[in-house]
Order: structure tokens, then C-alpha cells, then sequence
């Protein structure tokens, strides 16, 4: 039977605003079509629509993911840009006879307004088979052909031979490289009942294309070998589509901003605005009927009507009562497939809902609709929703005794993070046991059922946190209880862990810089020669008027890799230069000082610590310049090392300049003990010092420096990440120690 799906309208919210790219948003309009040869198949129509999974990604990833067509949403609302629209079905086995993969790919771009792209899923499999007019029943006996690659085999039989066909999906090496090798094996005798066996192998074999064993006896050859004589061949043909499965959504059926699923709850008189349902089917909305058992309390004319089929005087009817609807339906969309979509409303007024009396028990009218995609014996598809009116405070029904929060909706931006979500939970019912959540991922799978951290009893709010989360992945949750599973599914997408650009110290350059010595050249931790697009910066190019280096690779320390990276503190005419290194960019030289611009951009995660690897030697001999208050070390004692953490919304400028110093806040007041005016950026911050060693000589010991989130977080998600090491912690102030040394390598972003 032939069917299409097309998804329209609908805004999927979730996806698009977490998307930080593109200036604007449009709908994509999909029509899946999923092609098969004549040949049976292990799936039907159903299955092969329950087990679809469409995936759209772009340069940043998963941004919409969902299995089942009748799970996916009318439309996909995007950010514009470019994407790949991906989708499969079917059953992807190594070998088989009936169990066929069907899939696609479909890059597009995404502008103003709306895009309809058609997503043709064809064969995946390398097909096999046996051309029974070459086979001579006289001239070979217990023929058995074998197909077969590294991962699974299929035989061809005389019971099966003239009409089987072999279903391969190519196998990939341990490097991922994919097999395109099909080996075939001719076994039997020959007309005086000698065993023979043939071999070929076919190279380069292709995806969508069949091969055809032909197999031929030549009776006036001359080799003496028993089956000499037996020769095959392979013909390669493209498999041609000779029937198309088409596969239909179900028809819509859903209440225009308000919830169709759940009750419609007011006083008597006192309902406000109009109740509004569309209806949406393929081909055609055949039959639209409105039924209820107690019609005369509802104020319409006969307990079920059929919308399509219904007199003008029944229309006349139910408008004069408060409900309207058009008996032409309006075909919003006519595909060069030659499918239509319709699409119509039924309007239930304020004044209707108000016509109705107080009763202790909810009305009910129940919506069906029936689209134009049967054919013959076969009815089409057809989708019901009860329409649920509750009038009065003893008609409202709690349909489940516990209830959780849909997350996805939520303002907190921590909620969900890459690894973990917290879920907050109500108890609507005393009598309800051992209340949680369960789930999963999206796609399917096995339930896990994690209970709530507080008892149960009415009234009660806590909290469900899951852990062990796979990051950038959506999941499926429900509130339980005993005896109880809510038929309400939500979801969220976890967020997608963060890979910090060099985080290795591999990749080193230099650029040129003006100083007041003339133009030097200045190492920089990062492979683009360009302090403004390297993602790592230093005060090297400060250190620099002064021919001084206070970053650079060595080899003679390092985690993992060719290099770490070395900060080395240094003086010049009796000022102290700090090693250092910092996510941003140096500015400028304020005269002997420095402006930095600290923070890179991020993709708005929420990690629990950063992971590095480090050595720090503190140098003796401190100098403090002008026994300055703000900082904590004595003028000769010894130095201290530093590095801290912080996510932001925006980008901190550091000067050093006494005139108008701003360093970075670590808190909300500054060294005089104001208030911070760059506090309102940090979203969350950490920080490790030393005063002694660190790590055993020549080794790289690992740190982990937690981050703290601040209220901030609950409000926005940070944008900028900003990392700091100094191998002198006052290095700001022009103090410290001119032989302290720190190494670094591998800096990590740790998710829990």
C-alpha cells in the first residue's frame, strides 16, 4: 500500500532555542518516502513507520532527533542555516532474505520563511541473487549457492533460488572502513555426479545495487576437473524500484493554544475566550465525526454527527448552540506527489462553554477524524481525541497522583545539564507509594526508575535528579508511583559537553607586535599566528618590551603529546612579570601595564570542575612593590601560583593600570571593597592556589578545580569560558618571585 509522511507547522521550541547560530527562524516542511523493490519483506507498513528515525543536525550537532512518525511533530521551527536531514527504517541485520535498511541523506538551507525538502529513503543493502534461467537442472544437481561477507552468509537452494533475494549490510573494519567485497560460492555436481566447488569474488560492490549469480555449463570445454565446466557470472544492475511504500501520519487532531489532552476547567458562566481545534489529514479529511452519550445536556442535536456528511440544518444547529464549522475544509498544501493536506476547524465559543449547567461530573465530546489514505477493503488512517469540559470545582478530575514538571519549559537554565537533570515533582495524592520518575532515552529502550528524595504524602514537592546522562542526547520521562505510570510523556535534550580548543598545548605560533623597543616577535599558545583568533593568550607580548618570554612550549614535562606549557615569572629592572596564560587575548601595553581581554567563546554547558595537569615550583625571594595592601605574600618570602575558572556572559577586561585597575571579580566587591561592576557576568567561578610544590619533581599531577555557581546561573546560560594560570598569583600587582615556574597540559572540562 502506498503512504507519504509530511511534517508541517508546528514549532519545535526545545530544539531551535538552543541553537546559538543564525540571525532568524523558519518552519522545514518534510515528505518522507521510503522505496522498495517487489520482493517481501519482514516489516510492513506499520512497523516500518513505528521503527523511522529522522535526525536533523548541523555544524554543532544533533538538533532534533525522534523515532516513530507518529511521535513526530507537523513542523520543525529552526534557526536559519544550513542542515542535514537524515532518516532510516527497517531492520539493518547483517544477512538476510526478508530484512531490508532503508535510508537517506538530505543536506538543505534553511532561509527566511518556510522549506520543504523530500527525504527519498531507498534501499541500503547490498542485494544478492541467483538468476534461475542460467540454472540446467539436467546438467548441475543439489545446486547451493552461498553469498557471503565478514559478518554473515546467506544460501541460495533449489527451494529458494528462483525467487529469493539476499539482503547484506556491509560490515566496517576496526579503522572504519567499509567492507565492498561479496564473495560467492557455486556448490554441486556435475551430470556424471562429481562434486565440484567454484569461487568468485566480486569487488567494489555498492549500496542500492543488486548482484546477480548467472551460473552456465559448458559442455564442449575441455577441462578435466570435475565442475570445469561450471563458470559464473556476475551481473551488476542498479535495483530499480518497481513499488513505492509510501507512509502516512496519522491525521491531527489538537486544541489551538490550549491542551486537548487535558481538561477544560471553569466556573459556571464563567469561561473565558473561545475553545479552538484543528484538524489536519493527508489527501483528505474524509469523515469528522462528533459523538457524546448525553447530546441534550451538550446542546447538540443527535449524539453523534458526521461533520462531512451532515445537512446544512445540523450545521445551522450546532452554530446556533455555539459551535461552528465550515463545511469547506481548506487544502493547505498539494505536493508534486499529487498528495493534498487539508485542513479545518471546529470552534467550541465562550458562549457555548458558558451555556453549560454545574454537574459533578466532566463532559465529554469525543473528536474522530478519518483521512483519504485507504484504498480498496482498507480504511484510512484515524486518530480520536475527547474533548474533556469540567464545570465547576467537583468536576475537575486529578488525573494522576503524581505529577512532574515538564523541564524542557522550564526558566532554569541549570536544570539539564550534559550528565544529569533535575526534575521537580508534585504529590497530589496521599495515598500514593513510592513516587519517582522514569526514564530513557528518546528512541526507545529500557525504563530506569529513580524515586523522589522526599516521602509522600498530599501536597508535597521534591525533587527527581538523574544521573549518568549521555550528553547531547534527548530522553523521555514519566511520573510513577505504585500501580501507577502517567500515560503524559516529557522530554529534554541533555546538554552537549565542551572540548577546550588546544586544551593539549600541541599547537604554538608567533605574530609580530609593537612595543616600545620596536616590533618583536612574540610567542603565542595556539596555531593561527593571530593573538585576536587564537583561543589562548599571554602577557608575552607586555613581557616583550622588556625581550622577556613568560610563555612558551617545553618537552621537558607533559602529560600526554610533543609539549606542555610553561609559565616562568621574570623581572626586568626590579618589576616582576608573571607567567601566565589565559583564554582571551592580550590588548595592549598601557605604559609598563597590561589590558587583557579574558574569555572565549563557549557553547553554554554547565561542566562541575576543570581538570588539569600541572607542576608548580614557587620561587623564594619574593619582591612586593610599595608593600602593596592588596596583596598576600611578604617581600622575600616565598611566591604563590594560581589558577582560576570562571564561566561568564560576556567578556572581562583586565588592567593593571593602578589608575583604573579592574581584575577579574571573584566576588561581588573588588580589592577597595566596592561593589564589583563585572560581578553580573559570572555565572560560575573556582580557583586553586599553591604557596608550596606541587607535584613530584618533573611530574605533571593532576588538579580539579570545582566550579561554584552563582544565582546568576539559575537565570542565564554563561557564554564565555575563561581559564587563568599564573605561576605568580600577584603578578597583577607587580609582585612575586622571578624563578617561579608552573607547567600545564591537558586542560579538561569534567561533566557529572
Amino acid at each position: 500500500m502506498a503512504s507519504a509522511v509530511t511534517l508541517t507547522g508546528a514549532a519545535l521550541q526545545s530544539c531551535a532555542s538552543e541553537e546559538p547560530f543564525g540571525h532568524g527562524e523558519g518552519v522545514v516542511r518534510m515528505q518522507l518516502k521510503i522505496n522498495s523493490d517487489v520482493t517481501r519483506a519482514a516489516m510492513n507498513q506499520q512497523e516500518l513507520a513505528d521503527n523511522c528515525v529522522v535526525y536533523i543536525s548541523n555544524q554543532k550537532g544533533l538538533v532534533f532527533k525522534e523515532k516513530g512518525l507518529s511521535n513526530l511533530p507537523e513542523g520543525l521551527k529552526l534557526r536559519y542555516g544550513n542542515y542535514v536531514a537524515e532518516a532510516w527504517t527497517g531492520d539493518s541485520v547483517p544477512a538476510s532474505f526478508d530484512s531490508k535498511f532503508y535510508r537517506c541523506y538530505e543536506p538543505f538551507e534553511l532561509a527566511e520563511g518556510d522549506h520543504s525538502i523530500v527525504l527519498n529513503c531507498k534501499i541500503a543493502n547490498v542485494v544478492a541473487s541467483v538468476n534461475a534461467a542460467t540454472i540446467d537442472d539436467t546438467q548441475i544437481k543439489n545446486l547451493r549457492v552461498t553469498v557471503s561477507t565478514s559478518n554473515g552468509s546467506l544460501e541460495f537452494t533449489k527451494d529458494n533460488f528462483r525467487t529469493a533475494k539476499g539482503y547484506f549490510m556491509m560490515p566496517y573494519d576496526e579503522n572504519g572502513v567499509r567492507e565492498n567485497v561479496l564473495n560467492v560460492k557455486v556448490e554441486g555436481e556435475n551430470i556424471l555426479g562429481e562434486p565440484f566447488i567454484k569461487t568468485r569474488t566480486v569487488q567494489n560492490v555498492k549500496s542500492a545495487y543488486e548482484y546477480v549469480v548467472g551460473i552456465s555449463y559448458d559442455s564442449l570445454g575441455e577441462d578435466p576437473q570435475g565442475g570445469g565446466y561450471i563458470t559464473i557470472s556476475i551481473d551488476e544492475r542498479e535495483n530499480l524500484v518497481a513499488d513505492t511504500v509510501e507512509i502516512f501520519a496519522a491525521p491531527l487532531i489538537a486544541g489551538i493554544d490550549f491542551d486537548i489532552d487535558k481538561q477544560i476547567m471553569g466556573q459556571p458562566g464563567k469561561f473565558s475566550g473561545d475553545k479552538v481545534v484543528k484538524v489536519v489529514a493527508f489527501d483528505e479529511i474524509t469523515s469528522f465525526t462528533v459523538e457524546c452519550r448525553d447530546a441534550g445536556n451538550l446542546n447538540l442535536p443527535a449524539q453523534a454527527i458526521d461533520l462531512k456528511l451532515c445537512d446544512d440544518a445540523t450545521v445551522a444547529q450546532l452554530r446556533a448552540a455555539g459551535i461552528s464549522w465550515d463545511k469547506t475544509v481548506e487544502d493547505v498544501e498539494n505536493d508534486r506527489y499529487g498528495h493534498k493536506r487539508q485542513l479545518t476547524y471546529i470552534t467550541f465559543s465562550e458562549q457555548y462553554l458558558n451555556s453549560l449547567p454545574a454537574r459533578d461530573t466532566e463532559y465529554r465530546i469525543v473528536l474522530t477524524a478519518t483521512d483519504g489514505t485507504g484504498a480498496g477493503l482498507y480504511p484510512g488512517k484515524t486518530t480520536t481525541k475527547t474533548l474533556r469540559i469540567a464545570v465547576g470545582d467537583n468536576a475537575v478530575v486529578y488525573d494522576d497522583p503524581i505529577i512532574v514538571d515538564d523541564v524542557a519549559a522550564s526558566s532554569n537554565p541549570m536544570a539539564v545539564g550534559a550528565r544529569r537533570a533535575t526534575l521537580g515533582v508534585s504529590i497530589k495524592d496521599a495515598s500514593a507509594l513510592n513516587p519517582g520518575v522514569r526514564y530513557r532515552e528518546a528512541s526507545g529502550g529500557e525504563w530506569t526508575t529513580v524515586p523522589m528524595s522526599v516521602g509522600s504524602r498530599a501536597d508535597v514537592r521534591g525533587n527527581v535528579v538523574l544521573t549518568g546522562l549521555k550528553p547531547n542526547t534527548r530522553y523521555e520521562y514519566q511520573a510513577v508511583a505504585d500501580g501507577f505510570t502517567s500515560s503524559e510523556s516529557h522530554f529534554f535534550t541533555t546538554e552537549s559537553v565542551y572540548s577546550i580548543v588546544n586544551a593539549g598545548m600541541e599547537d604554538w605560533s608567533t605574530y609580530s607586535a609593537s612595543t616600545m623597543l620596536g616590533t618583536k616577535s612574540v610567542v603565542l599558545p595556539g596555531a593561527t599566528g593571530d593573538k585576536l583568533t587564537s583561543y589562548w593568550g599571554s602577557g608575552n607580548e607586555g613581557a616583550a618590551t622588556a625581550n622577556k618570554i613568560v610563555l612558551n612550549k617545553t618537552d621537558e614535562m607533559k602529560h600526554s603529546g610533543n609539549f606542555s606549557a610553561r609559565l616562568a615569572s621574570s623581572s626586568a629592572v626590579g618589576v616582576i612579570a608573571a607567567g601566565n596564560i589565559f583564554t582571551g587575548y592580550y590588548v595592549r601595553t598601557d605604559g609598563t601595564n597590561g589590558v587583557l581581554s579574558l574569555g572565549r567563546e563557549y557553547n553554554g554547558s554547565h561542566p562541575t570542575k576543570v581538570k588539569v595537569y600541572a607542576n608548580y615550583r614557587p620561587g623564594g625571594s619574593v619582591q612586593v612593590k610599595g608593600n602593596d595592601k592588596y596583596v598576600d605574600v611578604v617581600d622575600g618570602g616565598t611566591d604563590q601560583g594560581q589558577i582560576y575558572v570562571a564561566l561568564v556572559t560576556d567578556p572581562v577586561e583586565i588592567r593593571t593600570n593602578p589608575k583604573n585597575r579592574n581584575l577579574f571579580p571573584a566576588g561581588p566587591k573588588n580589592e577597595d571593597g566596592n561593589d564589583h561592576p563585572d560581578y553580573s557576568k559570572v555565572v560560575a567561578y573556582g580557583q586553586v592556589t599553591w604557596d608550596k610544590n606541587f607535584g613530584a619533581d618533573g611530574v605533571l599531577e593532576a588538579v580539579e578545580i570545582p566550579f561554584i555557581y552563582t544565582d546568576r546561573a539559575r537565570q542565564v546560560k554563561p557564554k564565555y569560558l575563561v581559564i587563568v594560570a599564573s605561576a605568580s598569583k600577584f603578578g597583577d600587582f607587580f609582585c612575586g618571585s622571578e624563578s617561579s615556574v608552573m607547567c600545564l597540559d591537558d586542560f579538561e572540562l569534567v561533566y557529572e
